[in-house]
């Protein structure tokens, strides 16, 4: 990774003279530092510091997985008449306030069809109904089957576990399952591969000029949030039934990538592969305040960011997200739960966790 970085133009959205956002280079003195975090982020291990205090790191190892997903933003969606590079800010802006959600987020979570998911009560129909799927697609691949039985052991007859782990699969399916557009996950790579695979994605999903990868994190020890493609499979095992092969090393997270766990995107042209960062702004700011200092305490700071993501202000959260083209939003609670509403209105519907299989008598 510290290869691409060196390799790559590290930019950021700040405001000019005349209180216009626009993207520029980030200060030259910041370089090697942000470069350093990155790197730190990506490896999941803190290699090097300005700071000589290492009492409190657990062998310098951080609690996160790092990650990367393709997307193809929509500079329109302001309403502008041709992309530029004013709507092209006005969309980072927005994108970085509001973070990358579910497909099910840029539905109207109270319409009728959106159950079960958004209502939190899964019933045995509602089971049977994605079971019906997904062993549809195993023997289509002569995967096996799974038995409806063996499934609810699994997960102590529990109707919501047993859903959201169907539902998990049935996201995993893509396209060809007929309700993906109100899946309430979003797709991304991680490990060595994982930017490679990301934009291969990217570049075979758009004809543009420049393709945009999104650089996530998520804490290792939030596993009622997401899932790796890889325990799908080894759940399947415990049922006796296969899955695909995870070639892409995928994560499956739950209801989006929150704004606080983007670290930035980047803007790859397609024809020459020259390479663009946009860093998180608000990330960027707690590398600006403390330029100047002397002692800059890059451990902490990257502990800060694992623990507690990067603080983001969120004032104009409901503008931003319409601009973006969402009807509804999720609040992530302290408890490490989700609730869903309308934007503008409260978020008062409690969503289910992912579910981990114990195991199977």
């Amino acid at each position: 990774m510290i290869r691409l970085l060196q390799q790559t133009s590290l930019k950021t959205i700040t405001l000019d003279l005349n209180g216009e956002n626009k993207i520029e280079n980030i200060d030259s003195i910041l370089v090697s530092r942000i470069r350093i975090f990155l790197n730190n982020m990506y490896n999941s291990q803190l290699k090097h510091s300005f700071s000589i205090d290492r009492r409190n790191y657990d062998n310098n190892f951080l609690d996160v997985i790092s990650f990367f997903r393709g997307f193809s933003p929509n500079f329109n969606c302001n309403h502008n008449e041709i992309v530029n590079e004013k709507s092209k800010v006005d969309y980072f802006q927005d994108f970085f306030i509001v973070g990358e959600k579910g497909k099910a987020y840029r539905e109207n979570v109270l319409l009728d069809g959106s159950d079960p998911y958004f209502d939190n009560n899964p019933e045995m129909n509602d089971v049977e109904e994605l079971l019906k799927l997904v062993n549809l697609r195993l023997k289509r691949n002569n995967f096996g089957n799974i038995e409806m039985s063996r499934l609810l052991r699994s997960v102590n007859n529990n109707t919501i576990s047993a859903y959201m782990f169907l539902l998990n699969l049935a996201h995993n399916i893509g396209e060809r399952w007929g309700n993906k557009c109100r899946s309430p996950f979003v797709s991304a790579a991680y490990g060595n591969m994982g930017f490679k695979n990301a934009l291969y994605f990217a570049q075979n999903r758009n004809n543009d000029s420049y393709s945009h990868i999104i650089w996530g994190f998520i804490r290792k020890s939030d596993k009622e949030n997401y899932i790796l493609t890889r325990e799908l499979s080894e759940n399947l095992g415990m049922l006796d039934a296969e899955w695909y092969d995870d070639i892409h090393s995928e994560i499956i997270i739950k209801d989006g990538i929150f704004p606080h766990n983007i670290l930035g995107a980047f803007e790859i042209d397609n024809e020459t592969g020259w390479k663009d960062f946009i860093i998180n702004p608000y990330l960027y700011q707690l590398f600006d305040v403390n330029k100047r200092k002397q002692r800059y305490n890059l451990l902490g700071l990257t502990e800060y960011v694992c623990q507690n993501g990067i603080p983001i202000d969120q004032n104009i959260f409901d503008e931003c997200a319409r601009s973006l083209g969402y009807h509804s939003y999720g609040y992530r609670l302290h408890n490490g739960y989700t609730s869903a509403g309308e934007i503008g209105r409260e978020a008062n519907l409690h969503l289910p966790r992912n579910h981990r299989f114990t195991n199977i008598e």
